[in-house]
């Protein structure tokens, strides 16, 4: 699925920012390859910092725990080490990387990944419109379910990284984008959400030649479809993938955002609840 790996971060902190003193208590980083988590680096991390009880409270990561921990100076290095030069992403990956960059340079040492992927930003980007983009909301959203304690940071970690997956996944099936790359997350989180759909569009690189479902001199009726979960699309058009000649269905959802899949998986069966169903059900 991801065409490069992808290093996905999550730091549990003493504070909100290193400028105010905040101190890195945890780190957990995952590399995605392909549609999987292949490798990670997980530690607590002694900073010789003071832990108060509303970060207990909230992490439940004690004084104790980090006291017992390795040293910063022995795990910032193993951390750099790990993620090498990959691109690095992370769930409001501003914070996340900011700790990053001050740990090293208290070390005088320098990351080098290749660039940063947001994945707030990306889902505001791709699933507009819901009502929260924090971890826990957006992953319930999603249907994705935490598989450790919230604000720790590996089921972070490991949350934010299904998010990234279930993004390109989407990606696939509604651009009929094969190539899904670092660069292209990049890139779309430097753009306005406005323009993300025809950026997207564009990209999905789709030619052929159209088969229109209506001519105006004959008054053909247009043909619609019934998602199985409830939405109603109009047929476009049949075409062809630039990439690899598959054949894809290009058809529009009601306010007009142009959709496509492969056409073997827009007249797919599909199992729900021990039920087949028609992913696209014609409406006769």
């Amino acid at each position: 699925m991801l065409e490069k790996p992808v290093v996905m971060i999550d730091f549990e902190t003493t504070g909100m920012s290193p400028e105010q003193g905040g101190r890195a208590t945890e780190i957990a980083a995952l590399r995605i390859v392909g549609s999987e988590v292949v490798d990670r680096y997980v530690s607590l991390i002694n900073t010789h910092s003071r832990i108060s009880s509303f970060i207990t409270g909230l992490t439940g990561i004690t004084q104790a725990m980090v006291d017992k921990a390795p040293p910063v100076a022995e795990v910032i290095p193993e951390l750099l080490e790990f993620i090498g030069s990959d691109t690095l992403a992370a769930h409001n990956a501003s914070f996340d990387e900011k700790f990053l960059l001050a740990e090293s340079n208290r070390l005088g040492l320098m990351p080098r990944h290749d660039g940063v992927i947001c994945s707030v930003k990306l889902s505001r980007r791709v699933f507009p419109g819901l009502s929260s983009y924090s971890l826990g909301p957006l992953a319930s959203a999603l249907g994705i379910r935490f598989k450790g304690s919230a604000h720790r940071a590996e089921a972070d970690a490991e949350v934010a990284s299904s998010v990234i997956l279930h993004i390109a996944s989407e990606l696939q099936e509604r651009y009929a984008m094969q190539r899904i790359t670092p660069q292209l997350f990049q890139e779309i989180n430097k753009l306005s959400a406005a323009k993300v759909p025809a950026f997207l569009q564009k990209h999905g690189k789709i030619h052929g030649q159209a088969e229109p479902i209506q001519n105006p001199g004959r008054a053909e009726k247009v043909q619609r479809f019934r998602h199985y979960k409830g939405g109603v699309y109009e047929l476009v058009c049949e075409a062809t993938q630039e990439s690899d000649l598959t054949p894809i269905i290009v058809y529009r959802s009601h306010n007009g955002s142009i959709w496509t899949r492969p056409k073997e998986v827009f007249f797919e069966m599909l199992e729900i609840d021990g039920v087949q169903v028609q992913r696209f059900t014609p409406i006769v």
